[in-house]
């Protein structure tokens, strides 16, 4: 699974989230950030408020729980309170998931003092470092409503609050934390997700460019093995071989009288010219490997990008990407320019042996002409 630190902002959170992160940071001018198991702050001996001190009291005739919870989606609240005449003293706990981050929470407690006036009740909130706050709302036996300010919209919202217990509120932390979680997994899991589309897309591209250079290969070797050998000059050095053969055999045909033997040593003359005409044969045939390294390299170059393909490919077998051939296409045409190759050799090594062949004709007639005259 993959995992990044810091996470990105979330998606904007639903109205109630954003009561609860106002539920944070509206009350007090500073937020502590906390992450894991919550914790009641400060709790007496007595926590569900059942036994002195923390006894229910009355207000102006109505019976006053100790502990409050109120709740929203994404927070929970909890106020333990303590009346002393019309004076009130107490702590604000509170829990949320934050809008810049669905994958925690964040918590704060809170000391304040306060007073009752009726049903009215109004709290001076201490924060931390020493920053002040206050709240007003209205207090019954069976419900508290305290007003919150949203300070980026200038309006009041009212957090509504039912007697509860310390285990009421700690089971709601509970909840916000395992929604933090799940958030966090959510996100994680996104995260690989993309992480592994990211993955599947380079190795979709390194088939893809795999792919387009067997077509490219294939493409070089097969237009080389559509070109034509040109043989034109064999042929063209063959005749003037054959030709210098003629002429040997024609000088030594009229070899008579006094001058024989030196007219001998003309036709052996001509048959060193036809010794070298047979050489540029030679020559012509060193030609054709320059077409055979271009088949043979363009031939090699062929497997090797098939090699790599196949290699790129076995990454996603399911992926098939646009190929211009196959497995047996790529064989058959390397087969092909196997065939070729030998094909040329045979040609090019036929022309040479054959002017070598008419070269030692010559020589054998030269040498007749010269013991039979000398």
């Amino acid at each position: 699974m993959v995992q990044m630190y810091p996470p990105p902002p979330p998606p904007p959170a639903p109205s109630n989230r954003r009561k609860a992160y106002l539920l944070v940071v509206g009350v007090a001018a500073f937020v502590a950030t906390a992450s894991g198991t919550a914790v009641y702050m400060n709790q007496s001996k007595s926590e569900t408020g059942t036994s002195s001190p923390f006894s229910a009291g009355v207000v102006d005739g109505i019976s006053t729980p100790h502990v409050w919870v109120g709740t929203a989606n994404d927070g929970v609240a909890m106020v333990e309170l303590t009346k002393t005449g019309s004076s009130l003293s107490g702590s604000l706990d509170i829990t949320a998931i934050p809008e810049s981050n669905a994958t925690t929470t964040r918590s704060e407690h809170m000391a304040f003092t306060g007073s009752v006036d009726g049903t009215a009740v109004t709290l001076r909130i201490d924060g931390a470092f020493g920053s002040v706050g206050s709240l007003s709302g209205t207090l019954t036996n069976t419900e508290m409503n305290l007003h919150v300010p949203d300070s980026n919209s200038g309006t009041m919202y009212t957090l509504a609050m039912r007697p509860g217990t310390v285990e009421d509120y700690n089971s709601k932390v509970g909840e916000l934390q395992s929604q933090a979680r799940q958030a966090l997994t959510d996100f994680q899991d996104a995260q690989a997700q993309a992480a592994q589309e990211a993955a599947d897309a380079k190795t979709r591209g390194q088939i893809d460019s795999a792919a387009a250079k067997v077509t490219s290969a294939y493409n070089d070797l097969k237009g080389t093995l559509g070109v034509l050998v040109d043989y034109s000059s064999f042929e063209t050095d063959l005749t003037t071989v054959r030709a210098d053969l003629k002429t040997v055999k024609d000088n030594a045909a009229n070899l008579s009288g006094e001058d024989a033997c030196s007219d001998a040593g003309s036709v052996e003359m001509d048959a060193g010219t036809a010794e070298m005409d047979a050489g540029t044969l030679e020559m012509d045939r060193g030609t054709l490997d320059y077409t055979i390294s271009d088949i043979e390299g363009q031939s090699t170059a062929l497997k090797d990008a098939w090699d790599a393909y196949e290699t790129a490919q076995a990454l996603m077998p399911g992926y098939k990407p646009v190929l211009s051939t196959s497995t047996g296409g790529v064989s058959k045409l390397r087969t092909n320019a196997k065939d070729t190759v030998s094909g040329i050799k045979s040609k090019g090594d036929g022309y040479v042996k054959t002017g070598k062949d008419l070269a030692a004709k010559a020589r054998g007639v030269s040498d007749a002409a010269v013991a039979s005259s000398c």
